[in-house]
């Protein structure tokens, strides 16, 4: 890892940490603003030691995975987790910009949330339905929060840190983070009213980077699952906050509306050839299965 980051000096209290490569997207995510609300590092595992040396980057270097990428950032760096209150870690292809993350922020801290993430737009990649944005709502609490895009209060990633270590995927950590908490209920969203669009197919440089280790993203996730005891990863959205500010608290007509405001949508959809099975799917896992937020021990 390169040691010469320079300090970050800033009195902000939100930071957004970046694995990038040498497409990344997040030169327009507004950092370089002067009265810009959040700090920008940016963990760079490309292979052009050039690029991304912008005056208001803060670079590291290191090869591998997201997320032990992340926690080599952090060993290096260990003030960062005093420093800043929220902390996001989106992935390099969103489209985002400096209204939107600085929105999640804010957010954030109004819900008194322990991890949130963005809403996808419809014509995103996507690997999970219920995180695509739906028009109806503000937000949505739900039991999950995936990894593409998650932003954690700094003591949330604290807690998860040891864990980054092992993890060049994440894959079970999205099943873990929340619920770190004795009380979880309440405590993590998805944005709908805050949407990024995903502009790659999902995993194609996680895949690359994984079969040099050895490793595959399900062997992570059923390492984690056996250890902790939880199943099939899928997002249930138990409570909702529409447009007008109505809250709704019936899962079954949470899900509905989800599948109204999609099938409206149809056409917005990139990944439209999947939709119908898609949608069946989250009615009915809507109507048929239990949140379980209970806390999760995480072990030494």
């Amino acid at each position: 890892m390169d040691a010469e980051t320079k300090s970050l000096t800033s009195t902000r209290r939100n930071l957004v940490i970046v694995r990038a490569g040498d497409n990344s997207l997040h030169r327009g995510w507004g950092a370089d603003v002067s009265e810009c609300e959040f700090d920008l590092i940016v963990s760079y595992y490309g292979t052009d030691p050039s690029s991304f040396r912008q005056p208001y980057e803060n670079r590291v270097d290191y090869k591998g995975g997201k997320w032990d990428g992340i926690h080599a950032l952090f060993s290096q760096r260990p003030d960062l987790l005093d420093r800043y209150q929220y902390i996001w870690f989106p992935d390099d292809d969103l489209e985002a910009d400096r209204t939107t993350i600085e929105a999640m922020f804010a957010k954030m801290r109004r819900l008194d949330l322990h991890i949130a993430q963005p809403a996808l737009t419809l014509d995103s990649y996507f690997s999970h339905l219920p995180f695509l944005r739906c028009k109806s709502f503000e937000f949505r609490l739900v039991d999950k929060i995936e990894i593409m895009a998650p932003c954690l209060r700094a003591d949330v990633a604290a807690k998860m840190l040891p864990l980054f270590k092992e993890s060049m995927s994440g894959f079970g950590l999205d099943s873990l983070w929340t619920r770190l908490a004795a009380q979880n209920l309440g405590r993590s969203a998805v944005f709908d009213a805050l949407p990024v669009r995903h502009t790659r197919p999902v995993g194609v440089h996680l895949a690359t980077a994984m079969l040099k280790s050895g490793r595959t993203p399900h062997d992570e996730y059923r390492q984690l699952a056996s250890q902790y005891g939880f199943g099939e990863f899928f997002p249930l959205s138990y409570e909702a906050v529409d447009r007008k500010g109505r809250r709704w608290r019936s899962k079954p007509m949470i899900g509905l509306r989800m599948v109204a405001d999609y099938l409206l949508d149809r056409k917005a959809f990139r990944q439209v050839n999947r939709l119908m099975k898609l949608l069946w799917r989250l009615l009915r896992r809507q109507y048929s299965k239990s949140v379980d937020l209970s806390q999760i021990i995480l072990k030494p």
